[in-house]
């Protein structure tokens, strides 16, 4: 098993494999070591790394995980895919646009194979006597196009699908 971490802005990665033993050998930057858990309870457990014991306290809360191995703290920051690969990367690589309320469609501003731009208008939606344009999430090309102008849509209902 593969894992990635962060301090500081830092990448950390562990590659950790099971043995035979019970032991764990974990690999951090070319160098392994021999891994024994003992768990004292929930949030604290005994590591025995290569003959050494290190007393592991965990508390987490929403945003960090705060680790004290034996007394000394380290704040490790949880950060979602977005934040981890930032937001190229969180691009999707096909979005279906949804309508939040039921309405009417006034227009269509695109057909089906144009290219569009992030935030480009799409259709407009008539809800509630007042009219919405509804935009692209995200730049690419009008896979569907699904109502026609003077549809009725309700809630939920795709609109349109960007690849």
């Amino acid at each position: 098993m593969n894992i990635s971490f962060w301090i500081d802005d830092k990448e950390f990665r562990l590659d950790l494999r099971q043995e035979k033993t019970d032991d764990i050998l974990v690999t951090l930057e070319k160098k392994t070591y021999r891994v024994a858990v003992e768990f004292l309870s929930p949030d604290e457990i005994l590591l025995n790394i290569d003959g050494k014991i290190h007393d592991v306290i965990v508390n987490t809360n929403a945003t960090s995980y705060t680790i004290y191995i034996n007394g000394r703290r380290f704040q490790i920051a949880k950060k979602s895919a977005l934040q981890i690969l930032g937001p190229k990367a969180a691009k999707l690589s096909q979005a279906n646009v949804k309508t939040s309320m039921p309405g009417r469609i006034v227009k269509v501003l695109m057909k089906e194979g144009d290219e569009v731009e992030e935030g480009q208008a799409v259709l407009i939606l008539e809800a509630m006597k007042m009219q919405n344009e509804i935009k692209s999430p995200q730049s690419g090309r009008i896979t569907a196009i699904c109502p026609k102008a003077g549809d009725s849509v309700e809630t939920g209902a795709l609109l349109f699908t960007i690849g």
